[in-house]
């Protein structure tokens, strides 16, 4: 998967590019948050999380619709519903993440100083717009692609003192992986490029297939309207895709 590039790239970008400096100051901030993401797509969508974050690292706590936690050490990221968090076998980014990712990866943006702080503007995999405090901490991240609009959109956001240890104390990081169904490995297995993020109701997959097309697979309740459903081994999955790979899909899990 790509875990070991994105944290390079994350580590070296000063290096290589002159980074504005509020945006560095974003990139590398200690913050708590309280926030809302608006999915509105296929279908509309919601959840309400929390969020830690200590430079490149990051502990998310989904409340509503379903509860879901998930933290990023370093290469290392882990997920589940309660206090006992299971190693996940690909990288897990948010919508913030998505934005540093183009970032650093070198995407033209443009920056606009506001009466309140500053704007943010990048296109490429996606139209982004980032509002951010005069301090560097975000206030909104909306993202246009694919038909779809993303918008996390900051409560409360505040300097964060409390170190990774004392927040996670009372979890557990377990590193047995999480296991996916071996039909769903078998699609995966024929994906370029893979990364793992919390949705709204439980995981969400996006990928590049073998023949260059965006798939998204969302395993979970509240599956999106107008996706390919498939139940396997009484886990509901939604895939979204062209006709074309839909049909290449079908033939790998019936194998």
């Amino acid at each position: 998967m790509k875990k070991q590039a994105f944290m390079f790239l994350f580590l070296i970008a000063a290096t290589i590019f002159a980074l504005p400096d509020i945006v560095e100051r974003w990139l590398y901030s200690n913050y708590y948050a309280k926030r809302v993401m608006i999915e509105i797509g296929l279908k509309t969508r919601f959840r309400y999380e929390e969020v830690y974050k200590w430079g490149a690292d990051k502990m998310v706590l989904v409340h509503e619709p379903i509860r879901v936690n998930w933290v990023r050490l370093g290469q290392s990221c882990y997920m589940g519903s309660d206090t006992t968090l299971r190693r996940s076998p690909m990288l897990i980014l948010d919508l913030e993440d998505l934005a540093f990712k183009e970032i650093l990866q070198g995407r033209n943006l443009t920056l606009r100083e506001t009466d309140d702080g500053y704007e943010i503007t990048l296109q490429d995999t996606g139209n982004y717009r980032i509002l951010l405090t005069k301090e560097g901490f975000p206030k909104e991240i909306e993202r246009n692609y694919m038909n779809t609009k993303s918008r996390l959109i900051y409560e409360e956001v505040r300097s964060l003192s409390l170190s990774k240890e004392d927040v996670l104390k009372n979890y557990s990081l377990v590193d047995t992986e999480i296991e996916f169904p071996k039909e769903l490995v078998n699609v995966l297995n024929n994906f370029k490029f893979i990364i793992i993020r919390e949705g709204a109701s439980g995981l969400e997959i996006e990928g590049i297939y073998k023949n260059g097309q965006k798939v998204e697979i969302f395993i979970g309740s509240d599956l999106p309207d107008g996706a390919m459903k498939i139940n396997v081994n009484g886990l509901e999955i939604a895939i979204v895709a062209d006709k074309e790979t839909l049909e290449e899909i079908k033939v790998i899990l019936k194998k």
